[in-house]
């Protein structure tokens, strides 16, 4: 399946500006998350999708405005797309995703939204302190699953646990938001020691990830490196 980055906020300037977040397009048919400026977002995503019409559904990660904002772009565009969030989103935010007209579905476990596309469910993760509820996205193809994360605050370790009980498949690829944009090196360096015990064979960070620990995760993967840019294409089944 091609993953196309409809956009991607990751460096302190973009945060400064607003302009941060994510979105990644899984096919023609799938977005997870909607970036953080709807006025960016819609802009790539016309320029990204083949036809906004095709987009059938829209995963939000969790209840972020860099992940969410972009959404009411998409609602003027396509209103009949549905939106799949966590159930704990917090009430006002919840109630801002269901008055934009669109279908809402709170997944509150594992979820089938196309063949071998799945939601995780809602698993608990924290923020500046506090308890805040995220999912992820698995897609299970030859030779096995790419897995799609907003920005895996709950932890990498814990979101790989969860796949490893659900799915017998080897890691192929591990993409997304990473949370690592405040850790130290030492770290850093137990998290890469951790996606090497769950065997993850390449990674595509970006977003929330930053400097330090793109830099690391490159040292330490090497070739099975993907970088991560704005219009770019990865292809989950590639060598």
């Amino acid at each position: 399946m091609n993953i196309r980055v409809v956009a991607t906020g990751s460096t302190p300037r973009e945060h400064r500006e607003r302009r941060w977040g994510l979105s990644l397009l899984l096919g023609n048919s799938v977005l997870l998350d909607t970036f953080g400026m709807p006025s960016v977002f819609r802009e790539n995503l016309c320029r990204t999708a083949e036809d906004v019409s095709r987009i059938r559904h829209v995963v939000l990660s969790h209840e972020h405005w860099d992940h969410v904002d972009g959404l009411v772009a998409l609602a003027e565009q396509n209103p009949k797309a549905t939106v799949y969030i966590c159930p704990s989103t917090e009430r006002s935010v919840k109630a801002w995703i269901k008055g934009l007209g669109m279908p809402v579905v709170e997944v509150a476990d594992w979820l089938e939204i196309e063949k071998g596309v799945f939601l995780s469910g809602e698993i608990a993760g924290t923020w500046s302190g506090n308890p805040l509820w995220e999912q992820f996205m698995v897609i299970q193809e030859p030779p096995g699953l790419s897995v799609l994360t907003g920005c895996a605050h709950p932890g990498l370790s814990p979101i790989l646990q969860c796949v490893r009980r659900r799915f017998p498949d080897p890691v192929t690829l591990l993409m997304g938001g990473f949370h690592l944009l405040n850790s130290s090196r030492e770290e850093i360096s137990v998290e890469i020691a951790a996606l090497r015990m769950f065997g993850v064979q390449r990674v595509a960070p970006t977003h929330c990830t930053g400097e330090l620990a793109v830099q690391m995760l490159r040292d330490a993967f090497g070739n099975r490196f993907l970088d991560v840019e704005e219009g770019g294409l990865i292809n989950t089944q590639s060598d």
